[in-house]
């Protein structure tokens, strides 16, 4: 049987919003597209807890009627997205990946879900996370496929890979995660494709399971970075910033940690993209950093601090043999933090999110978004193997959501190659400035995954 075309494989968001508008496209032949896809390929890739079928034809329809009627809703009307499942969805239940009930929890859709509704967005589904959105990898669940290699199943980062398995496999034009450590950035790094995690609070997480209320955010994957840029004016209600000239841009490198352990091809392909971007007019420094290194124990701490205090000892204790162990390592080291202990890490957090990470002068950060490429998750599918690989492979987009800075990754690698990203950090709540900048930094150096 002929796999179902993308529907959006050749358009960016504005193009397909455009062709509907003309008449030239049909919500529900997209949807239809989408859903055959999804039926197609996602045995394989497993990227989809939940599919929505009906509901989201359904929505189809509506928008197809409305735009007949002469009613738009936006720049983003029609568009089929995929939402990770730790989110409130009407009609779904909610998950983490886990066998633990979350009704105590009592989550509703939420402000952003809402948001997306108004704009015309249609749900297609929910996707799968790593459990409680607390690792890159487990090894007691099953990881999805990386749609970037067909032949060797390998890591798609995490937590949302889900998301970015989706958007890479062509399953939705775009989909939407969550980021407390690099859970946007890093798999969408990995399966080459454009990520966006926004600033702490710009978008409120009211609706979504909570890992560390003090550093979760929520992010988007997309084909571009106008796209990714499109979205945060629509939800923000406002226009999107034109991307600036390369020769307005000063960007720091911050070479004594964000290049540390850095695979030889990671580290040649982003400096390949440094002395293009120089080429083509950006000012690039290198920066001075704060000790990151002393800040990563408080982060570790603060993030599973949060989440027990949140969850409950007791309800993590009764559930322990039955959840993974990658995440279950880290829970139980956090099983001790007492509130005042809790209390003394999220000032220090905050401390740390006053004080900056980004120079004075500096429009952004850029950086390796991993230190390695994808790996075979034949190598990475035993505790000791997946617990190195996942503190490793978020080494570089942990410092993002510690010092409250918004963040996306570009997709460079070369044509054939295994996915790399390379990253810019924006200061906090400067997210639509990084968005724009992201756009000018895509058009040099970009690779877009086909």
């Amino acid at each position: 049987m002929q796999t179902s075309t993308d529907p959006l494989i050749q358009l960016n968001l504005p193009d397909y919003a455009d062709e509907l508008r003309r008449g030239d496209a049909i919500a529900e032949k997209a949807v239809t597209a989408y859903l055959a896809r999804i039926a197609q390929l996602d045995g394989k890739t497993g990227a989809y807890r939940t599919v929505m079928a009906q509901p989201a034809l359904d929505a189809a329809r509506s928008v197809d009627r409305l735009l007949r009627a002469g009613t738009d809703l936006g720049p983003l009307m029609g568009a089929p997205v995929a939402v990770k499942e730790i989110f409130a969805i009407d009609g779904v239940p909610v998950s983490a990946n886990s066998t633990l009930d979350l009704g105590f929890l009592s989550l509703a859709e939420g402000p952003f879900i809402a948001s997306l509704r108004r704009a015309g967005c249609i749900i297609l589904g929910s996707t799968k996370t790593t459990e409680f959105a607390a690792a890159t990898i487990n090894v007691d669940k099953d990881m999805p496929w990386n749609p970037a290699d067909d032949a060797i199943k390998r890591v798609c980062g995490g937590s949302s890979h889900g998301s970015a398995a989706a958007i890479r496999a062509g399953m939705c034009a775009l989909s939407i995660g969550s980021d407390t450590g690099g859970s946007v950035r890093l798999p969408a790094a990995l399966c080459g494709i454009f990520g966006y995690k926004s600033s702490v609070g710009v978008w409120p997480t009211d609706g979504v399971f909570p890992l560390s209320p003090s550093m979760d955010s929520i992010g988007v994957f997309t084909r571009c970075a106008a796209d990714a840029a499109l979205i945060f004016a629509t939800v923000e209600g406002q226009p999107a910033l034109q991307p600036p000239e390369p020769r307005q841009l000063r960007l720091g490198l911050p070479r004594q940690y964000f290049f540390d352990d850095c695979d030889p091809a990671v580290l040649a392909a982003v400096e390949k993209a440094v002395a293009r971007l120089r080429t083509a007019g950006v000012t690039i420094v290198d920066v001075d950093m704060p000790d990151i290194t002393a800040a990563l124990p408080v982060f570790t701490q603060l993030l599973f601090g949060e989440f027990v205090a949140r969850i409950g000892k007791e309800r993590l204790n009764a559930a322990a043999a039955t959840i993974d162990r990658v995440p279950w390592g880290r829970i139980k080291g956090a099983m001790d933090i007492t509130p005042e202990m809790l209390a003394d890490l999220q000032r220090q957090q905050r401390k740390a999110v006053a004080t900056g990470l980004l120079p004075d002068g500096i429009d952004a950060l850029l950086s390796p978004t991993a230190p390695a490429q994808p790996c075979p998750l034949s190598e990475a599918d035993s505790l000791e193997t997946a617990t190195a690989w996942n503190m490793r492979a978020g080494r570089y987009t942990r410092p993002g959501n510690f010092y409250g800075l918004c963040g996306t990754t570009i997709p460079i690698e070369d044509e054939g190659d295994l996915p790399i990203g390379l990253q810019l950090m924006g200061r906090r709540g400067a997210d639509a400035a990084l968005l724009a900048i992201s756009r000018t930094v895509e058009a040099i150096v970009g690779h877009r995954a086909e």
